[in-house]
C-alpha cells in the first residue's frame, strides 16, 4: 500500500489530469429532431390505425345490439311484460342508426310503449343499421316474430339474428340459415 500523503495528492483538487465531466442536459437541437422524428412515426402509424377501430366500432356495435335484445327478453319474462328492440315507429324519436328500447304498458291489443331509457341508444359513427323489422318484439316467454339486424360500415357487416323462441345470435358477415 502507498503511503497517505501519496493518494491524497491523487484525489486533490488541483490534480488537473483527473477531471470528472458532468452531463450537462440536453440541446434544443435534440428536442427539435426528437420531435420531428415522433410527428413523422405518427403520421405513418395513424392512418394504418383507422380501419383496426373502424373494424372494433363494428364490432362492438353488433355486440352491443344483441346485448339489448337479450337483456329486452330477459326483462320481458322476469317483469312479465312485452319488451321490444325498436327502429322506427318507437316511443320515443329515435334518428338514423339508432334504437330505442321499449316497455308495453297497455295490452296486446291497446299496446303503450314507454321508453326504458328515456333516451335511444345511438351506434358509433360511421355504424348504419336496417332490419328486416321496424322492431323485434318479445312477449312474457320470450318468443318473438324473428328479427335480423345488420350492421356495417366501409369495413364490412355485422348480422344479429333474433329467431322466434328468442334466441340472439352474431355472426360477422352474413349468418347462416
Amino acid at each position: 500500500m502507498g503511503s497517505p500523503r501519496l493518494l491524497a495528492g491523487l484525489w486533490s483538487p488541483t490534480n488537473a489530469s483527473i477531471r470528472v465531466k458532468r452531463p450537462r442536459g440536453v440541446t434544443l437541437i435534440e428536442l427539435v429532431m426528437l420531435c420531428i422524428v415522433i410527428a413523422i412515426l405518427a403520421a405513418i402509424a395513424i392512418p394504418n390505425m383507422s380501419p383496426v377501430v373502424q373494424r372494433f366500432r363494428l364490432r362492438g356495435a353488433a355486440w352491443q345490439v344483441a346485448g339489448d335484445l337479450r337483456l329486452a327478453r330477459q326483462r320481458a319474462v322476469t317483469i312479465r311484460k312485452r319488451f321490444r328492440v325498436c327502429l322506427t315507429g318507437c316511443a320515443i324519436t329515435v334518428p338514423a342508426n339508432a334504437y330505442s328500447v321499449e316497455r308495453d304498458e297497455g295490452t296486446v291489443s291497446s299496446p303503450r310503449w314507454i321508453s326504458e331509457t328515456g333516451a335511444p341508444v345511438r351506434l358509433p359513427e360511421g355504424v348504419s343499421l336496417s332490419a328486416t323489422a321496424v322492431a323485434a318484439t318479445f312477449n312474457q316467454t320470450g318468443i318473438t316474430s324473428g328479427a335480423t339486424f345488420t350492421l356495417s360500415n366501409l369495413l364490412g357487416s355485422y348480422q344479429v339474428v333474433v329467431n322466434s323462441t328468442g334466441r340472439v345470435k352474431v355472426c360477422q358477415g352474413t349468418c347462416p340459415p
